[in-house]
């Protein structure tokens, strides 16, 4: 299962139609490089308690829509309404391109702090929070702030399984990305956008590239620690969808998890990630075609790690299934995407290492941590799915009127 914040494996959405349940904002903010929607809270019609709440990394731009759904799900944990009934006057922000680089949404996230600053009848301070990638943009956006020692009056900020240590795409499915290039190019268009190789802990830019840390993740890594790495002055909060325990999916490694079965493609096959030396990981097939390999070494079994989830076999089941006279299946659809270890930024931990992966993070030393507060998953729930575990606590967390 995967969260609304986030679909990054090229599958683009049609545009949610407004139905029943979705609240028309009660302002739009036309940013440059993206939108504020803004939800007052009742009896408001200025803003007096500001909340900013960033989407995340998907094709395309954001639907205001999904994203309202997405945090007010009536039949999950309506986030929107219970920020609402506390006061808070909500502004989702929104933007052009969730594939641009992490530094041009800043900017847009910028922007939207200063304008919701602005228009701010009250001297309370703002709270920002970002789900999926658009916790790093937030967290970039208020360091350069703080550099510039301009005053961003933020009290709050908060991430929401954002992946500060990285995110993972298989290999293998990387792989099979630019294998059907010629035939369907979404997968690879999103594998090789630019947030996406600032995010992922391992990025392949083409077939024959061997996987490795992007340059610009490098680059992105070092302008973070050269800028003090977190933002000082407000407290912060940090929630991840997986578990604390180090406790996995139960993914068996090196199983089958996806399955080319008619078309171009037939035989291809995408393997669970396994550990060990020259593991394969995908048997990539063409018709009239000699299988080619793609093998691994030494990574852990990051596929079936404690962390949030995402349907990564599945979105690529679905959209090669959507392709005339193409067949696949996933036998295990749903992996992990963001370590646990990375939603909370753990200290010393490595998400290339089993031994970190298997941490009990729960159990260890707050000083381990750049958060103030911070909680894990009692389960690994989808990749910024809005559970009730989660977001009742994050609601207690935040300052009363």
């Amino acid at each position: 299962m995967s969260g609304f914040a986030v679909h990054p494996l090229g599958a683009t959405q049609a545009p949610t139609e407004p139905r029943g349940g979705i609240r028309v904002p009660e302002a739009t903010w036309q940013l440059d490089g993206g939108w504020g929607w803004v939800y007052f809270a009742q009896g408001h019609d200025a803003i007096q308690q500001p909340i900013i709440l960033s989407d995340g990394f998907h094709p395309g731009e954001s639907d205001r829509n999904a994203l309202y759904l997405g945090f007010n799900d009536p039949n999950g944990y309506p986030l929107i309404n219970e920020l609402n009934q506390r006061g808070y006057d909500v502004i989702i922000l929104g933007y052009q391109d969730c594939t641009a680089s992490i530094y041009d949404n800043a900017r847009t996230a910028t922007t939207a702090i200063m304008r919701a600053n602005a228009e701010n009848l009250t001297d309370t301070p703002l709270v920002v929070g970002g789900f999926s990638m658009g916790g790093l943009i937030l967290r970039y956006a208020l360091l350069r702030l703080e550099l510039m020692r301009m005053d961003h009056r933020v009290s709050v900020y908060f991430s929401f399984d954002t992946p500060h240590s990285g995110a993972w795409i298989p290999v293998s499915l990387q792989s099979f990305a630019y294998y059907i290039q010629p035939l369907y190019s979404g997968l690879a268009d999103m594998i090789d956008s630019p947030a996406a190789r600032q995010m992922l802990w391992r990025h392949k830019t083409s077939l024959a590239a061997d996987p490795v840390e992007h340059p610009d993740r490098t680059e992105f890594v070092a302008q973070l620690k050269r800028m003090g790495d977190w933002p000082m002055r407000p407290m912060k909060i940090g929630l991840a969808n997986g578990r604390g325990d180090g406790q996995g999916n139960g993914n068996p490694a090196g199983s089958a998890a996806f399955k080319v079965t008619g078309g171009l493609y037939t035989g291809t096959e995408l393997y669970l990630q396994p550990s060990g030396e020259a593991e394969t990981v995908a048997k990539l097939c063409r018709l009239l075609g000699f299988p080619v390999y793609k093998r691994t070494s030494g990574y852990p079994e990051l596929d079936s790690t404690a962390g949030g989830t995402l349907d990564s076999f599945g979105i690529a089941a679905e959209t090669l299934n959507a392709l005339t006279g193409q067949a696949a299946e996933a036998p295990y659809p749903t992996i992990d995407f963001v370590p646990s270890i990375s939603a909370l930024a753990v200290d010393g931990a490595d998400i290339g290492t089993q031994q970190d992966l298997d941490l009990n993070i729960d159990q260890l030393d707050a000083g381990r941590f750049p958060f103030d507060v911070y909680k894990t998953s009692p389960d690994n729930t989808g990749h910024t799915e809005i559970t009730r575990d989660l977001c009742a606590w994050l609601v207690d967390q935040l300052p009363a009127k």
